[in-house]
């Protein structure tokens, strides 16, 4: 897994626009299928600012690898010595050999798939680390959300699936709808367990934040748009697989 510059990348994470609004939607996507699925031994890839472990208790064991040294400092300070947390500052694909020995439930790639110049080869090494139960999750940002469809038929766009400026600033390589994404990971050996989007945005990520500094929307409006989805299964901001191997 190679991202560019995986240092300026932390830096520009961290200092984005609505990018933290984002990342509670985002978790709490996750923590739903978590607590669906209450695995005991989780793998996180790429866990950013703050990892997942730090919502989710329900683990025996929880491992995570992440290539940013800033990310993963960070995490060391929220760990607080459990020693039931392994934290790995490299990239998974250098870690493969190292982590097959584990049996893990549960394998989250959060807002990462998109991000990497070979996702391919990423979700080949996730594959090596699967048994025939274990549940592999992934969200990516969606190419059909409704604020892009809503651009593109305002003429502020050329092209749907397009690379937006924001995914350039933030080094992500790869576009994915519900439908190529779907494909993606079945081409490469896995099924299709359940999948969809969440969180309706109008906006981009600066205009979204425009409208949270003038208090035009809330909280209570931000949870409106992620309930939202109900009537817009394919258009949400972001989407979602869940996966098994193929037996």
């Amino acid at each position: 897994m190679e991202i560019r510059n995986i240092e300026k990348y932390a830096k520009d994470y961290l200092e984005h626009d609505f990018e933290d609004k984002m990342i509670y939607y985002r978790r709490k996507k996750v923590l739903e299928f978590l607590n669906f699925y209450k695995p005991e031994n989780v793998l996180e890839a790429g866990c950013g600012s703050k990892s997942i472990f730090e919502f989710y208790k329900s683990y025996k064991t929880f491992t995570i690898v992440e290539p940013s040294v800033k990310f993963c400092e960070i995490v060391k300070n929220s760990n607080k010595f459990n020693p039931n947390i392994s934290i790995i500052n490299d990239f998974l694909e250098n870690k493969t050999e190292n982590l097959k020995h584990n049996k893990y439930d549960f394998i989250i790639l959060s807002s990462l798939l998109h991000e990497v110049n070979q996702p391919e080869n990423l979700l080949k090494s996730v594959r090596s680390l699967c048994n025939n139960n274990t549940i592999v999750h992934i969200n990516v940002p969606n190419s059909e959300s409704f604020h892009l469809l809503w651009a593109y038929k305002s003429g502020l766009i050329d092209n749907i699936g397009n690379l937006t400026g924001t995914a350039k600033k933030l080094q992500q390589n790869t576009t994915y709808n519900i439908s190529s994404l779907s494909k993606f990971v079945q081409d490469l050996g896995f099924s299709i367990v359940d999948k969809g989007s969440y969180f309706i945005k109008p906006f981009n990520h600066s205009k979204m934040q425009c409208l949270v500094n003038e208090k035009i929307i809330d909280e209570n409006l931000l949870d409106g748009l992620y309930n939202l989805i109900e009537y817009f299964p394919q258009n949400g901001a972001e989407i979602f697989v869940n996966c098994k191997v193929n037996k």
